[in-house]
């Protein structure tokens, strides 16, 4: 009786290893996934931000014109910053160093924006 408990207990030890390392292989490749997208909404959200600083230097007579484009530069400006607590939460290493690489690596379109993920970093 006791080898039959001790077959069986081995067995779902064996089990549950295996299932783990799934699970573990599974979630590493939801990270990276949700790391990718972070990155690239990051980009899409940086051009947009960009389209609507230059639109804010347009001479424009227009005043609800130019609220629409301060409001959506807002916006943008709060979507870059999600953006960017989101590759904190999934990137392994975010830190001032790591945002000097970025940097350097052109992965950030210029020193504002390091600016931003330096700040951020802090909190």
């Amino acid at each position: 009786m006791n080898e039959i408990v001790g077959i069986f207990g081995t067995a779902i030890t064996v089990i549950s290893f295996i299932y783990a390392i799934y699970e573990n292989r599974r979630n590493a490749k939801l990270i990276n996934y949700n790391r990718e997208q972070a990155w690239e909404i990051y980009r899409q959200a940086s051009n947009v931000l960009a389209v609507y600083q230059d639109l804010k230097k347009l001479e424009i007579n227009n005043i609800k014109f130019r609220e629409d484009i301060i409001q959506g530069e807002t916006f943008a400006q709060e979507l870059v910053n999600n953006c960017i607590h989101m590759i904190k939460r999934f990137e392994k290493k975010f830190d001032s160093e790591t945002i000097k690489k970025w940097s350097e690596g052109n992965l950030l379109p210029n020193e504002s924006h390091a600016i931003a993920f330096k700040r951020i970093a802090l909190k």
